[in-house]
């Protein structure tokens, strides 16, 4: 039965909380692939939001925890390696048909008491060559390409 509102419903997805110790944990995952046969590959995971015609879509949000008295958490994004190929990460900002694209940011973290976090882009070794790394600024038609700032702390 296809219900019809002005919003889409809910989906949460949380852990227990404790009085006295950790809270839980939340875990959202695919299962193996059992075959052994070609082909047989493990579930796709996907996390997206959905589109919208006449507003902005929805924005896709992963934040870890702050700590008061210890640390941070971590995030970690990781992908599979294989005996074929190892996978691939790829982050993009998006695109615009009327504006700007969309940035995008790698910064480490500052220090109110101690070193601030460090930065490090690097490719990967290999027997025969090792990876590249590439950093490009983009092309402009009517006042010129981007521009490649490097600096240094003060």
């Amino acid at each position: 039965h296809e219900y019809q509102s002005a919003h889409g419903g809910v989906i949460s997805l949380a852990s227990g909380a404790s009085d006295d110790g950790s809270s839980g944990t939340a875990s959202l995952q695919t299962a193996d692939a059992a075959g052994s046969s070609a082909g047989s590959s493990s579930g796709d995971l996907n996390l997206a939001t959905g589109s919208a015609s006449t507003a902005n879509s929805g924005d896709v949000s992963i934040a870890s925890g702050a700590s008061t008295s210890a640390s941070g958490g971590d995030i970690a994004l990781a992908v599979g390696s294989g005996d074929l190929l190892g996978g691939s990460l790829t982050l993009d900002a998006g695109t615009s048909a009327s504006a700007s694209g969309g940035d995008a940011s790698l910064a480490a973290g500052d220090s109110q008491s101690t070193d601030g976090g460090s930065t490090t882009i690097s490719a990967g070794d290999g027997p025969n060559q090792g990876g590249a790394v590439t950093i490009s600024a983009g092309s402009g038609t009517s006042t010129g390409g981007g521009v490649i700032s490097l600096t240094s702390g003060r």
